[in-house]
């Protein structure tokens, strides 16, 4: 144990801002909660180029000028610094890097300059002991360019993102992605199935442990549960970004050969670039009428959601974690995932908490939703099995325990 108090570095590019408040909240969380051991300053890299949405609308001047604007305004309202709620400090400096789509790998190495005279002064005023990167790429490249002069230990939380995307781009992302993991003094994996993928593209077992998230609500979102809103539909809910791999549209599909057996509402939280895609989809499919699109809520406001529903369903495949399947299981409702991805596949391994389907399989998921929705026990059972083992594994605060007692060992080498 070090005998002085610890200040950490995170650098992150998912961090919370007043434009997106609940980006990367789990980076936040941690953070919260490794206070009571450590001081935490926080670098949340904001990248200035024009997303691919916008330039999909150049053949349209009128409309691609709008949403120029509003991108515009967006970068405005991100300070350069503000102090979280908990008196963190936190750092917005801008970079730009090409297009994601063929250059997610190389960007530390284009931010790595335009932060450079921030880490110093940074550095310079705060005596880091450790730099704590989330995600290899762009942040934990930029944490290793500068140990070259920080002269500190890097550690690496590795979410998922490096490995399923940035890894498989090109094989000059996956050179960048190897690298990291070959001189990180060590990784942080949310879930057996990363663990394995970080050993796959170089990481040694010895350098890389297992740090589960955290899903339990804060007092105040506790109290916020406590208000449901109760009616005679069986009533399943899905969180998350609206994207292909999420298995929104098999829901959709499941959902219609499921609506005369019982009284059922689907609602969706969330918003992305397939919303247009799915509201079309249950309208041809003749569900529009029992699926209620809510869009992007505050994370304080979708524990409401969590409490109100009596299913939770997220059939996403290549997901490395799945954090909402946690706060599912936290407000004691039974979950639906996919066979093969990393959270759902350590929860099953911890108990019967969760219904694990085939990725992309309509009919899996209406064997499954069926099971549940017309045995109201069962989904008692699976509810409580699931927030004991939330209590017992995944709360912030024993993820804070762990990260800590890693800092203390990489430093005491």
């Amino acid at each position: 144990m070090p005998k002085e108090r610890l200040h950490v570095l995170f650098i992150s590019e998912l961090y919370p801002n007043p434009v997106r408040p609940a980006l990367g909240i789990f980076v936040e969380n941690q953070a919260r909660h490794l206070l009571p051991y450590c001081d935490v300053t926080v670098i949340a890299p904001v990248r200035v180029f024009p997303h691919l949405r916008l330039w999909k609308r150049l053949i349209r001047p009128r409309s691609f000028l709008k949403e120029w604007k509003q991108w515009q305004a967006e970068l405005r309202h991100i300070p350069f610094y503000r102090e979280s709620d908990s008196g963190i400090p936190v750092f917005y400096p801008r970079y730009t890097s090409p297009p994601r789509q063929i250059f997610h790998g190389l960007w530390g190495f284009f931010a790595y300059p335009f932060l450079l005279n921030l880490l110093k002064d940074l550095h310079h005023s705060h005596h880091f002991d450790l730099v704590h990167a989330h995600y290899a790429s762009p942040c934990g490249v930029i944490a290793l360019l500068a140990r070259r002069w920080m002269k500190l230990p890097v550690i690496v939380s590795i979410h998922g993102a490096d490995v399923t995307y940035t890894a498989k781009q090109n094989p000059v992302s996956a050179t960048i992605i190897r690298w990291v993991f070959r001189n990180a003094d060590a990784i942080l994996a949310n879930s057996t199935w990363t663990m394995r993928q970080i050993v796959r593209y170089g990481g040694t077992p010895e350098k890389a442990q297992i740090v589960r998230l955290g899903g339990n609500p804060s007092d105040a979102m506790t109290n916020l549960q406590a208000r449901r809103i109760r009616n005679e539909a069986i009533n399943l809910l899905s969180v998350g970004y609206l994207e292909e791999r999420k298995g929104h549209s098999y829901v959709l599909h499941a959902l219609r050969r499921l609506r005369d057996e019982g009284h059922l509402r689907y609602v969706i939280v969330g918003d992305g670039s397939q919303r247009e895609p799915l509201e079309r989809l249950a309208r041809s499919l003749g569900i529009d009428d029992i699926v209620s699109f809510e869009g992007y809520k505050p994370h304080q406001e979708v524990w409401r959601y969590f409490a109100s529903c009596d299913i939770f369903v997220l059939p996403s495949w290549n997901e490395a974690f799945g954090i909402v399947y946690i706060e599912a299981l936290s407000q004691g409702k039974p979950v639906i995932g996919c066979e093969g991805a990393g959270g759902p596949e350590d929860l099953k391994a911890l108990g019967d908490c969760i219904e694990l389907v085939k990725p992309r399989d309509v009919e899996s998921l209406v064997v499954a939703l069926r099971r549940l929705i017309n045995d109201p026990e069962r989904r008692r059972q699976m509810g409580e099995i699931g927030q004991r083992i939330v209590q017992e594994y995944f709360s912030w605060e024993r993820n804070a325990a762990d990260t800590f007692a890693i800092y203390c060992q990489i430093l005491q080498r």
